[in-house]
């Protein structure tokens, strides 16, 4: 999942942007084979992080880099986006004609979520990636006992939708990619309970975690806290008008070179 990760960023696998300033945007196809797609092949990643930590400038990057490669992206939210998300600095943006490829979509409760999901399948055209900012709001209005069953459900859907759309769209003959991957993408703020957080991690099996970095109010690290994978990689970056990549840390165990230089996370 560091690819969607990358992909956030605007940056290509083995280039660090603070650095060289090269940018680009990562999809998920699979080349080769007609084979029916699984379930566990299906991309999905859970970014967490408190309030203002640039979440949703994340996903919606992710989800640009995806159309400027020519896919289709729905951007789920739960509330109306007066103005654009915060710009990943050093990102391409995509033409006009290419956002015309990514839908969003404005879903205000739970059973309006669940709705679109059991309708995707007749959905057309069919996206290739279905991104949901707050995925948490939807269960929030769930009694305390009940959040696991919401989480469970939520999840569930969303990776059934994706499953379907990615035999879809590899059925097509048509299709010059092979196989296509349908990713799920969410964020949540980090729960109260963490055994919610368990219970995302069971269907979006990726989770990335945004900290704050002790001692700056606009320095943030973004890093793999799957319990069954940990992908050495690391992202620093800073809010300040716009987010700014700072420090690219891959194949390092341990934190970026900021950890290594004595700055511990909160």
């Amino acid at each position: 999942m560091a690819a969607v990760v990358r992909g956030m960023f605007g940056i290509e696998p083995g280039q660090n942007p603070a650095a060289s300033g090269l940018t680009g945007g990562l999809g998920e196809t699979s080349g080769g084979g007609t084979l029916p797609v699984e379930s566990a092949e299906i991309p999905r990643c859970l970014l967490v992080g408190p309030k203002g930590s640039g979440k949703t400038a994340l996903l919606f990057q992710y989800g640009l880099s995806l159309v400027r490669q020519g896919r289709r992206v729905t951007f789920i939210s739960h509330e109306t986006l007066h103005t654009m998300p915060l710009h990943v600095a050093r990102a391409t943006k995509p033409d006009p004609l290419s956002l015309k490829r990514l839908q969003i979509l404005y879903l205000n409760s739970q059973e309006a979520l669940l709705k679109y999901l059991c309708s995707i399948h007749t959905q057309a055209p069919l996206p290739t990636a279905v991104l949901v900012d707050n995925l948490d709001y939807y269960i929030s209005t769930a009694q305390t006992a009940e959040s696991a069953t919401v989480v469970a459900r939520l999840c569930a859907y969303l990776v059934d939708a994706a499953h379907f759309i990615s035999n879809k769209l590899s059925e097509d003959l048509t299709s010059a990619d092979g196989r296509v991957l349908c990713s799920v993408v969410a964020t949540v703020v980090p729960p109260g309970d963490r055994t919610v957080l368990q219970w995302y991690e069971r269907f979006l099996t990726s989770v990335w975690e945004v900290k704050g970095v002790a001692g700056q109010r606009s320095l943030y690290q973004l890093s793999n806290v799957s319990s069954a994978e940990r992908a050495p990689l690391v992202v620093t970056y800073e809010i300040d008008g716009a987010l700014r990549t700072l420090d690219v840390q891959e194949g390092v165990e341990g934190g970026s070179q900021l950890d290594q230089e004595g700055v511990e996370g909160d």
